[in-house]
């Protein structure tokens, strides 16, 4: 995935090593204690290179008709030399929307009355 205008970038040194770390985004239940994330969002593993980074889809159910909104999470853990990890966060937007009236190509489409 490429980096875009809108991803969301969180990046911070973390005391634990980054196997510790792992553990905390690849098994479910410390997983869970650790993200803390809302009902409504539903998370699904996508890919993963161990120990150094693994990518989330994130599903959040819209409310009442409105259609889920999808997004990936990705951290990226980096061994530092004082034993802790370099920690990246990315949140990327599945789709990004267009304008309505954009002046992008788009394919014609006309309706023929019966």
């Amino acid at each position: 995935m490429s980096k875009t205008d809108e991803d969301l970038v969180f990046e911070t040194g973390l005391d634990a090593s980054p196997d510790k770390v792992w553990r905390a985004l690849t098994i479910p239940e410390y997983l869970e204690r650790w993200l803390d994330r809302p009902e409504s969002v539903q998370v699904d593993q996508v890919a993963a290179n161990a120990p150094h980074s693994v990518t989330y889809r994130w599903t959040e159910r819209g409310s009442g008709d409105a259609e889920p909104e999808e997004s990936f999470v990705t951290f990226e853990l980096t061994p530092r030399d004082d034993g802790g990890t370099w920690f990246r966060l990315t949140h990327r937007p599945a789709a990004l929307p267009s304008a309505a009236n954009s002046n992008e190509a788009q394919t014609a489409m006309f309706m023929r009355a019966a």
